[in-house]
């Protein structure tokens, strides 16, 4: 249903590049670099001895294994560049065309992917049973005058608008997820097969949600979801913890070497050399929470978390942290998300208050 975003992607270069700051203490380590006039994802340079080395690396977030013409490709950019060492890091491992190109040119290849087992102890919980659940991925809405929206598909965020969307029709109410229940309930859900299903709608159906604008307010023909059957783990303990704040960690493997090397994210600067300034938004990249800087003074940042979904629900506050940690927070650059966000930020300057909606 959905493309991956210009976002995604650069969210996986940042991560490579936030992996190697961390693993190459003392090294110059860039993002979005240009060389010769040619862009390089992430660049490591540092001085050993007498003599400076550089290091280039490709981010490859692909749906499927990375092939040899891609491997290829590189081999002639990274010579290109006279850089000492080439990497190529994917999500999705390679072809076995690649990894014989990539040993015979001399490329490293590196398969990052999430690591399995995430720590709850934090939250005061531990794990319980492992449970098969059928999962709604994702949610598109198709309106009677043919256009279509695809609600975020960020877990807690969807929740959010599922819980917060209405439809409306003869004089009924109902919340998109009561609707998509009710239409899953008479089903064996563990028999639905993955994949996309419709749920058209009565003519006449008007929707109504968070005045945001990501979910226009018109007549609605149908609703489009994404299913998949999975299985989960139990959450344990005294607290209600929302699914959100337990971001994996990262697992980095060696093709060539085996060699494997975890990271704690928490540890992670995907910002790399970001600092905060008065007026920018900011996103943290783990929960995907956006603040605004309203100032730095005496090295402490006065940020306004002006958009975060916790337990279905915007929360947003006011808080201060050392300046220092602005290398954990990405700028936020894309006008659209730009837009909600300043929209969220005079809604809040307007109510005078920071509470929860």
């Amino acid at each position: 249903m959905a493309k991956k975003s210009k976002s995604k992607w650069q969210y996986f270069e940042r991560l490579v590049a936030a992996v190697h700051k961390a693993a190459d203490a003392g090294a110059d380590v860039k993002w979005n670099d240009t060389i010769n006039g040619r862009q390089f994802d992430v660049t490591i340079r540092f001085r050993k001895g007498m003599y400076d080395h550089l290091t280039v690396v490709e981010c490859k977030d692909f749906g499927k294994s990375v092939p040899v013409e891609k491997v290829e490709a590189f081999v002639t950019k990274s010579k290109d560049a006279n850089a000492n060492l080439a990497v190529l890091a994917s999500t999705s491992g390679f072809q076995s065309g690649a990894l014989e190109s990539a040993q015979r040119h001399g490329i490293i290849l590196l398969h990052v992917t999430s690591a399995d087992e995430v720590d709850p102890s934090i939250f005061g919980a531990k794990f319980g049973e492992t449970v098969e659940i059928l999962v709604v991925e994702e949610i598109a809405l198709e309106f009677a005058d043919g256009e279509k929206t695809q609600l975020p598909s960020r877990a807690n965020v969807l929740t959010y608008y599922s819980n917060h969307t209405t439809l409306e029709c003869g004089g009924d109410k109902a919340t998109l997820d009561s609707l998509i229940g009710g239409w899953l309930k008479p089903k064996d859900m563990l028999n639905i097969p993955d994949g996309e299903h419709t749920i058209p709608m009565p003519e006449g159906t008007i929707i109504t949600g968070p005045h945001d604008g990501a979910v226009p307010l018109k007549p609605l023909a149908a609703i489009r979801i994404r299913t998949v059957r999975t299985k989960a783990r139990t959450l344990d303990g005294p607290n209600k913890v929302d699914p959100s704040f337990m971001t994996p960690d990262v697992r980095v493997q060696n093709i060539s070497t085996g060699e494997e090397k975890t990271f704690k994210y928490k540890d992670l600067a995907l910002g790399i050399d970001n600092t905060f300034l008065p007026g920018k938004f900011y996103e943290a990249p783990g929960l995907g929470f956006f603040y605004y800087c309203e100032g730095v003074e005496n090295g402490v940042a006065a940020l306004c978390l002006v958009e975060s979904f916790q337990h279905g629900q915007l929360v947003q506050g006011r808080i201060k942290m050392k300046a220092q940690y602005g290398d954990r927070y990405i700028p936020v650059s894309d006008k659209v998300t730009i837009a909600r966000l300043q929209r969220r930020l005079n809604t809040l300057k307007q109510n005078g208050s920071w509470v929860r909606t």
